[in-house]
């Protein structure tokens, strides 16, 4: 099909065990299902087998009989006939499901495929209700055929504003879509139509921006064209922001007819898209050229602003120099712009402590306070500047703008941080008593979270150690963990009695479909939640089991007890392979529960993972890293050796053996894997020398600070969930 399809009309091609295809005439049903179950399996397979015909026709032979797998037999027999080309048939058959698809777990999905059936069919009145309905909650990877097939039904219908509208939505939302592309080509018919006296006339608005509401009496309606130079421009960093920096590239390289201010804002966004491809030198030169054509325009501050984050990437003094002037030039511009002052002074100070200049770095980062600034980024800011005070060994400071943090961000990731760092901040000013009182706070809270696992050490060194019995703070009540008793409930029930029903009739992806449904639905019922980390632990789908896990049981992850805990301890802290990583760490003195802690992180154990850069397996090898590192113990290593569980560990842990004792510390080890060893021997050499704790808070990139901060406590909760 020219479509993405939802995961229940892919299951068969995608090999994750959906229907075990059960032959025609073979096999027995078994547990719970009844012949109508298997048939209606036997459908099914036959539909996702690529057998449109036959499955369709035992599907709707079955219909009227399949009880409660009745919207199973109805949206398959939908796909079925959508995928043998009878699109009315399609619509129809899935009509019921989509009008109410709240009702059933395939209900969204029906809705989805009847959206097509129906367009397909020129029944756009349908089309068009179902795809305001389904929109109202759009799954993103599905998104920009609905968004599609909704300008398609309005314009059909002569809704010439709203298609106007939903092309415009897709074209800057999914820039880089096949459906965009379809919409940019009607968007142009619409306009051209316009332009000759059709319905609508092509007017290019200011900013290529349609105004809100409808048009008034009399009023011509306004297009989107896509080809009009601020929305080309609009395109443009629509495709850097959503991934796709080449494509944006190609766009900027026709004709356009910018005017001097246009051409200014292309040069600074094709900045942008060189900045994504990695390719600093050439994204620096860009961002000067679009400064140097306007300076005193706000768009020049942006632009030295990033041309300064290209140099950051650079290991050149002279660089790194020029950076830290440009940032300055930022910051004593008279233009007030406080998110552009808020990240030029919070990547100042980030330089400055990567080159140990730890007063400067303070200074700097004084100049983020009374910035109106989101939420986020003033934590951001407030967070640096209260650990630089400890750096620079302010401690009452310290004290003082880290008891502030909690009650300003409360719910910010940090505040517990926060508490750890005034207890450290205490003890160094030889209060022991309040120092021990923040430590407690912090464990509090969330003991198992990386900051309680820091606090729990200190207590132990102070002698006044915390044990597991900690487990909430008396401000917040008991956290839902499996086991618990909870109230009987006939919609679980139901919905448990249905996905065993599915899984006995030979189809249990759809009971995990439907497991993960009821459990979305009802969040707060431990019984299904279980059910569907077990079932989708089965499946594979560990990503499936984290969300579940978090959802009915985020509180239990971060505050309950081992014993709380044991029932999600293998789906969510597995320990595969231990004999293997054991051996390999065998002589080295590193925790194997880092190593598991490495592996959950960069695989979640999958041995055929592989990352958009090319990493490969359980440790996420790149294959020339593999290659080099089997020549080292002498093995010769091809890219397909590195799914092999056993040569990926023994390759990885060798690896990673080296990183930490080449590295100088755990902390700089696990930067190095994540960052690269050069950045991380940087950051080293700048304020590696305060340890390890304060090395992983001032790491300036925060994909790889919250990296490190994540092993360490993946660790932490191996060791409690295990024991050492």
């Amino acid at each position: 099909m020219d479509i993405p399809l939802p995961r229940s009309a892919r299951l068969g091609a995608s090999g994750e065990g959906t229907a075990r295809s059960l032959a025609r005439g073979g096999g027995e049903p078994g547990g719970e299902a009844t012949p109508a179950g298997y048939e209606t399996a036997r459908g099914v397979t036959e539909v996702l087998a690529g057998d449109c015909r036959a499955g369709a026709a035992r599907l709707a032979a079955v219909a009227g009989r399949a009880g409660a797998l009745a919207d199973v037999a109805a949206y398959y027999l939908g796909l079925g006939r959508y995928r043998c080309g009878d699109a009315a048939g399609a619509a129809n058959a899935l009509a019921g499901l989509a009008d109410a698809p709240e009702s059933s777990f395939l209900g969204r999905d029906a809705q989805y495929l009847a959206i097509q059936a129906a367009s397909r069919a020129g029944e756009y009145a349908r089309a068009l209700g179902w795809a305001r309905s389904w929109l109202t909650d759009a799954e993103p990877a599905l998104a920009p055929e609905v968004w599609l097939r909704a300008a398609v039904a309005a314009n059909a219908q002569g809704l010439r504003r709203d298609a106007t509208d939903f092309l415009r939505h897709l074209s800057l939302a999914w820039p880089d879509a096949k459906a965009a592309r379809a919409g940019n080509a009607l968007a142009r018919e619409i306009c051209r139509e316009g332009a000759s006296g059709g319905q609508g006339a092509a007017l290019d608005p200011p900013g290529g921006i349609i105004p809100p509401g409808p048009p008034g009496k009399g009023e011509k309606v306004l297009c989107y064209d896509p080809d009009a130079p601020s929305n080309v421009l609009l395109r443009a960093e629509a495709m850097v922001e959503k991934g796709a920096p080449q494509a944006a590239l190609e766009l900027l390289d026709g004709r356009h007819g910018f005017d001097a201010g246009q051409a200014a804002r292309a040069q600074y966004v094709r900045g942008k898209a060189l900045y994504r491809l990695r390719r600093f030198k050439a994204a620096a030169e860009t961002f000067a050229r679009a400064a140097a054509a306007d300076p005193a325009a706000p768009l020049a501050g942006w632009a030295r602003y990033h041309e300064a984050r290209c140099l950051w990437r650079s290991f050149d003094g002279e660089d790194l120099t020029r950076m830290e002037a440009l940032l300055r030039e930022v910051l004593a511009a008279p233009v007030r712009d406080d998110p552009l002052r808020e990240v030029a002074a919070r990547h100042l100070a980030l330089l400055l402590v990567e080159r140990g200049r730890f007063a400067d770095a303070l200074a700097a980062a004084g100049q983020l306070h009374g910035l109106a600034v989101s939420p986020d980024l003033a934590a951001q800011g407030a967070s640096l500047a209260a650990l630089l005070r400890y750096v620079t060994g302010d401690m009452e400071g310290a004290v003082r703008e880290l008891a502030a943090f909690p009650e300003r961000y409360p719910d910010d990731d940090w505040a517990d941080g926060a508490r750890y760092w005034r207890g450290r901040a205490l003890a160094a000013l030889g209060r022991p008593e309040e120092a021990a009182k923040a430590y407690l706070d912090a464990l509090s809270r969330r003991p198992n979270s990386y900051y309680a696992g820091r606090a729990q050490a200190a207590l132990a060194a102070m002698g006044a150690a915390a044990g597991d019995g900690v487990v909430a703070s008396a401000v917040r009540q008991g956290p839902r963990c499996p086991g618990r008793g909870e109230p009987a409930s006939p919609e679980a029930a139901a919905a448990l009695a249905k996905a065993r029903l599915l899984a006995d009739s030979g189809l249990p992806a759809l009971g995990e479909i439907e497991l993960d449904f009821a459990a979305r639905s009802m969040p707060e019922r431990a019984d299904l939640a279980m059910a569907h980390i077990e079932a989708a632990e089965a499946m594979g789908r560990r990503g499936a089991v984290m969300r579940t896990a978090w959802r009915t049981f985020g509180g239990c992850l971060m505050r309950g007890t081992a014993a709380d805990l044991l029932p999600l301890r293998a789906a969510l802290y597995p320990r595969a392979h231990a004999g293997l990583v054991v051996n390999a760490l065998s002589g080295s003195g590193i925790d194997p529960d880092i190593v598991y802690s490495l592996i959950r992180q960069e695989s979640f154990f999958d041995p055929r993972a592989v990352s958009g850069a090319g990493a490969v397996g359980l440790m996420q090898l790149m294959p020339d890293t593999a290659k080099a590192m089997g020549k080292k113990l002498g093995i010769k290593v091809e890219r397909k050796d590195l799914f092999d569980p056993a040569v990926n560990i023994r390759l990885g842990t060798a690896f990673f053996r080296e990183r930490v004792a080449g590295a100088g510390s755990l902390a700089a080890a696990l930067a190095g894997y994540n960052a690269g060893q050069t950045r991380a021997a940087s950051w080293m050499r700048g304020f590696g020398g305060l340890g390890e704790e304060l090395f992983t808070e001032l790491i300036p990139y925060t994909e790889t600070r919250d990296y490190v901060r994540r092993i360490d406590a993946g660790a932490m909760m191996y060791g409690r969930l295990y024991g050492r």
